[in-house]
């Protein structure tokens, strides 16, 4: 008899606090970053040590889905549409360190004829790799992300936030115009 006493006095305490709760989260208007939300961002990324710049990019993604680098989405957590931050990452913490040992050599006759140092290709198995130098027979590949063991500093600004609940009208719209942009 306690217990379902204690129950029914956790149940009306919850149902008390729910409502205001949920009156204040709407109250706030706009949705912010969460898992499940479907997020439209604008991005740019500077090399710092490089003076590279990887001009301005549109990207959607979805919290949660391992869309976007780990430290990169943490970041952009509880962010709302308009909101602009500057991200600054580590090598470590963009695309992991410059590993020497995924860099190796092919026959350049497994290569297409226009082939050229810069070039990205792609393993049947799906694996990308860049061909860094050709001498003759042989060209020197490169599986390290271009990124790798690069300090990063990313600008982003939230172009629109969808709420997990509106998530699937976005996605599918938004997925037409999307370039293939991985960062």
């Amino acid at each position: 008899m306690r217990r379902l006493k204690l129950l029914v006095l956790t149940a009306a305490l919850v149902g008390l606090l729910i409502p205001p709760l949920m009156l204040y989260v709407s109250a706030e208007g706009e949705p912010v970053i969460q898992d499940g939300a479907v997020v439209l961002m604008e991005f740019t990324i500077t090399v710092p040590e490089s003076s590279l710049v990887i001009p301005k990019n549109v990207s959607q993604f979805m919290p949660g889905h391992h869309e976007l680098l780990p430290n990169l989405e943490k970041a952009l957590a509880g962010m709302k549409k308009g909101e602009e931050k500057r991200v600054d990452l580590s090598s470590d913490d963009a695309f992991g360190p410059y590993d020497e040992t995924k860099k190796g050599v092919i026959s350049t006759e497994s290569l297409p004829p226009d082939t050229k140092p810069g070039t990205i290709f792609t393993t049947e198995e799906g694996v990308p790799f860049v061909v860094t130098d050709m001498s003759g027979p042989v060209a020197s590949i490169d599986f390290n992300h271009p990124l790798a063991g690069k300090h990063l500093i990313i600008d982003v600004k939230i172009l629109n936030v969808e709420s997990p609940s509106e998530e699937s009208g976005m996605r599918m719209g938004a997925q037409e115009e999307q370039k293939d942009i991985s960062i």
